[in-house]
């Protein structure tokens, strides 16, 4: 019986981490194991994983937004502009395109983006990607 219970309690555990997405994806992983190293790769992966990130910020953004009440929803857009704007300038984002990124650049943006989008998520409850 206690093995049992244990069962159940483990599985239910995996369902649960499951359902929290916050983080990089499996994509972001397998790429940056398969560069080693190199740089040019260590870009691409960055880039291919923004942007991944960057979808991910505006599904949770139109979630937020969508789900504040009429006093918010002014917050909730502000909040999203300064970020963009926080972000352009602590990572040195003179150009908008991705592709165009140094290493340093795209890593930047990524944390950034990455941590923005795992504070929507936990703010959300994880309600919007599954």
């Amino acid at each position: 019986m206690k093995l049992f219970i244990q069962g159940i309690v483990l599985c239910c555990a995996g369902l649960s981490m499951q359902s929290f997405a916050l983080g990089y994806s499996k994509k972001f992983e397998v790429c940056m194991r398969s560069v080693s190293n190199q740089t040019e790769g260590i870009k691409k992966c960055q880039i291919k994983e923004l942007k991944i990130q960057n979808k991910r910020v505006k599904k949770l953004y139109k979630y937020t937004f969508k789900n504040a009440n009429p006093i918010e929803k002014s917050l909730v857009e502000q909040m999203q502009s300064k970020w963009y704007q926080q972000r352009e300038r602590a990572c040195n984002l003179t150009d908008k395109k991705p592709r165009n990124y140094t290493v340093n650049h795209s890593s930047c943006a990524l944390q950034m983006t990455l941590s923005h989008a795992d504070m929507l998520e936990v703010r959300s409850g994880n309600k919007v990607l599954k």
